[in-house]
């Protein structure tokens, strides 16, 4: 590794132990020694370099129930020793699956969860912690408006807005399951270059104004509370065999002052396998925006339209100059509190 002569004295040698370090969670036969060479001559003394601590980086699908398996995508996934889960002492010490890459990792979800204090996940390994932040949390059973079962002010399967027919929201689809119950299907080429058509549109939306939007707990979904604490989440799973680069999920909302907003995710940086599995999609609220415009607080998405219609559209978008051929299910449609 090379050395910064600024940070050598007489007395000490400080350098930076870089990731093309081998260590023993990639090379069971590295020396484990440290040689420092001068022109005086050289010393070598045993050390041992351990890998980092774990980052997690995304999880899977955040839809998950005790018994469930809980896949985690990220970085140093050697040596687990525990995963905690949100409650007091609910924490798994064995059963890991993990790649030799050290990137995945799958564990058993187990039972007595509780998120009065948290909904984060975090890994210990013999180098450390990871550090929990809303990319790291799972579903706590709050913020759900359209799990395209429970009937409120959206009534499934036909009375929810528009776009997908009511016959495509069933527990099954071509090459995926349902999560839980039913979910909105789509099954088609989708059209190349922005093609347009209804069936890959999901547009929620109670046209007599009601409230689709969660507002309780009260002190989680205060209207004052700024965008950027929110996401809006949601499971996508797709099944097709064709690449999906320049396949984008759009979200879409229409604020009370005449301005589109809008965020894409391009499906090819969040979805890890094509088989039909599903994956969480979750978007800070404040992305969406039109230009310099953007929401501020939550009280500008509960506002709904200049006419009060509460909305909010899930589109498929094929960027690219050929159609892409692909089922994809969209469940779970979530508002969640990500920051308090």
């Amino acid at each position: 590794m090379g050395v910064n002569t600024a940070y050598v004295t007489n007395n000490s040698v400080i350098v930076t132990v870089g990731d093309s370090v081998p260590t023993v969670a990639t090379d069971p036969n590295v020396p484990n020694k440290l040689r420092l060479v001068t022109k005086s001559g050289e010393s070598v003394i045993d050390f041992q370099t351990l890998p980092p601590a774990p980052q997690i980086l995304q999880v899977k699908n955040q839809y998950v129930k005790a018994g469930d398996d809980l896949t985690l995508f990220g970085r140093y996934f050697y040596f687990v020793d525990t995963v905690y889960f949100p409650g007091e002492d609910v924490f798994v010490t064995s059963g890991f699956q993990t790649n030799s890459a050290g990137t995945t990792l799958t564990v058993k979800v187990p039972e007595g969860l509780d998120f009065s204090e948290s909904q984060s996940i975090s890994v210990v390994t013999r180098s450390g912690g990871s550090a929990t932040n809303r990319n790291t949390q799972i579903y706590n059973g709050k913020g759900m408006f359209a799990d395209f079962d429970t009937n409120g002010a959206l009534e499934w399967p036909w009375n929810w807005g528009w776009g997908i027919s009511g016959e495509m929201i069933k527990p099954s689809q071509p090459g995926i399951e349902g999560l839980e119950g039913n979910f909105a299907g789509m099954n088609q080429p989708f059209p190349a270059s922005y093609g347009w058509n209804n069936d890959k549109v999901i547009n929620l939306a109670n046209w007599g104004g009601v409230q689709i939007f969660p507002t309780a707990p009260a002190e989680e979904y205060s209207p004052g509370a700024p965008a950027a604490s929110f996401d809006i989440r949601f499971e996508l799973a797709i099944n097709t065999t064709e690449n999906i680069s320049g396949l984008n999920v759009q979200l879409w909302y229409p604020d009370k002052n005449g301005n589109e907003l809008s965020f894409d995710v391009p499906l090819s940086e969040v979805i890890r396998a094509t088989d039909g599995s599903w994956h969480t999609i979750s978007v800070a609220m404040n992305r969406l925006t039109n230009g310099n415009t953007r929401l501020n607080t939550y009280a500008d998405l509960l506002a709904g339209d200049g006419g009060g219609v509460k909305q909010l559209r899930l589109l498929i978008i094929n960027t690219t100059s050929s159609d892409i051929r692909a089922v994809v299910g969209i469940d779970n449609v979530r508002v969640v509190r990500a920051i308090n």
